[in-house]
């Protein structure tokens, strides 16, 4: 069964460009790393409602169990010490596993 991992990123004023895109990209290319990730999307918002996390990313694991060593993994370690860069406050995350 498929397992969704969902993280809102607060990325702070006057982050560099740079280094937000290189985030970005780092984060939409985490399949190519990992082999259990089935898909990467990270992307910026493009609506004004709610509380505003600018930035969003949704990874597709093969399974649940997988988490710890996603996380663990060198190149999510590597975009998550440029995400520590960027942020302005605390990420949300959420994880679930998905029936489809």
């Amino acid at each position: 069964m498929p397992f969704i991992h969902i993280v809102l990123l607060p990325i702070k004023r006057g982050a560099s460009k740079e280094l937000v895109d290189q985030v970005v990209t780092g984060l939409n290319e985490l399949g190519r790393h990992i082999p259990f990730v089935l898909s990467s999307r990270c992307g910026e918002t493009v609506t004004t409602r709610g509380k505003q996390y600018t930035h969003a990313l949704v990874v597709e694991l093969e399974r649940g169990d997988q988490l710890s060593s996603y996380a663990d993994h060198p190149a999510h370690q590597a975009v998550l010490s440029d995400i520590k860069k960027i942020i302005s406050e605390d990420t949300i995350a959420m994880d679930f596993d998905s029936p489809n």
